[in-house]
Formats: C-alpha cells, structure tokens, sequence
C-alpha cells in the first residue's frame, strides 16, 4: 500500500470524523464503539482483503477499465464513509465491498456514458454531476484523467466537462492536503493549492471549475447568520 492511500485515509478521519449510523450490513470488527440512543456509532478502518481479480470482475461485466491508482486505494482498507465534501468517493463495506463501485456503475447515465469510454466512479459533493474516468484514449496503467459530467445533460457527451484532475493520484494528493489544511484554514482558502499539486489538472484546465467552488464558499461563509 503506498504512503498516499494511507495519509489519505487517516487526514480523512481527521477531518470528518468517523461517525455514521448503523445499519445490520456493518460487521463488528469495523465498530469502534457502541451505537447511540440516535443510531449513530463510531467506525474504525479495517484492512482490505480485496484483490484486483475483484475489480477485474467488475470491468468485465461493465466493459470498464479502472486506473491502477484507484483500485490501489479502494483496495487498501474497508471504510464506511466517502463523503469528502467537495467528492462522494465509494466507500467500501466487508459484506458488500464493491456495492458502491457497482451503483455509480448501474444506472441509465452510465450505460450512455461507459460506450463513450467515460466511466464514473463517484459523485461531485454538491450534487452537481458525477466524476468519470475519461478513457477515451490510452494511457499507461490506465490512469486516466478525470472530469465532471453533469448528469442533467441525459448521456451524451455534450455534459462532459473539463478535466479537473490530470489522474486518480493527484486527485488523492490534492485531497489529503485538503482534509489536512481544514484544521486551520477554511475550505475557500484551501482550494486554489489543488492548482499547484496538480498543475497538468486542476491548475489547467480546472481552474475555473474550482474557482466555482471557491466562490460557492466564500459566500456561504460570509453569509450572515
């Protein structure tokens, strides 16, 4: 397992929390403490037992291709929450371990979209759109670029949007500097770095998407109570 899959778990959890409510698919190997007269409990990471024969399975039957980097991280441990604010990335559940990948996978957007060799895998945080693997052309271990496609459009390639990462990698790099910094910077402050740790991305062609979230943020900070 790399150092970045592991800094970004454990920046995650920092971050955020590990807080969720509990549901009987959870194992009791992943609770870190008893569930609440509300339903909540505290998880902890468990280490993964996944393969990448696993994820091969998965590409067969959606005629996909995963990067190497994503399946490395997915891979690495099995986790009960995604939700990084700005991205909604699967999480990963011992009883059912790749039924997040499977769903962002098995709806009517994606089976338009994965012919076009754009494959999603997660959704933007603010319920904008979903994040796609852009294969549409080849690159070594597949790591492919990703971009927004914005789910209103219905399939076609008219809602493929720019990239904002130039690889599954920067995307982590840029997130655990991000889940790292939110302890004493705010949001809006943070993510003009991303441009920086990923110049070929989102200090490229994303910058005026993130500059979007910027915004959104700041304004909501400033805004009065």
């Amino acid at each position: 397992m790399s150092n970045i899959n592991h800094e970004f778990f454990y920046s995650y959890l920092n971050a955020f929390g590990n807080r969720v409510v509990y549901t009987s698919i959870i194992p009791k190997e992943m609770m870190a403490s008893a569930v609440d007269k509300e339903g909540w409990f505290e998880w902890k990471l468990l280490k993964g037992t996944l393969n990448d024969s696993d994820y091969i399975k998965i590409e067969d039957q959606f005629k996909i291709k995963f990067p190497k980097s994503f399946i490395e991280w997915h891979k690495a441990y099995f986790f009960l929450d995604g939700d990084c604010s700005l991205i909604r990335l699967p999480y990963s559940i011992p009883t059912q371990p790749l039924n997040e990948i499977r769903k962002n996978l098995d709806w009517y957007i994606p089976q338009q979209l994965i012919p076009q060799k754009l494959y999603p895998f997660a959704n933007e945080g603010n319920d904008g759109g979903v994040l796609i693997f852009d294969g549409r052309k080849a690159v070594t271990d597949c790591e492919f670029p990703i971009r927004i496609y914005d789910s209103e459009v219905g399939g076609n390639a008219m809602g493929v949007g720019e990239i904002i990462f130039s690889s599954f990698t920067k995307l982590l790099e840029c997130l655990t500097h991000y889940f790292m910094e939110l302890k004493t910077r705010t949001s809006f402050e943070i993510i003009p770095d991303f441009f920086l740790i990923d110049p070929k991305g989102a200090g490229k062609t994303g910058v005026d998407y993130w500059l979007t979230w910027v915004n959104i943020q700041k304004a909501n900070f400033e805004e009065p109570d």
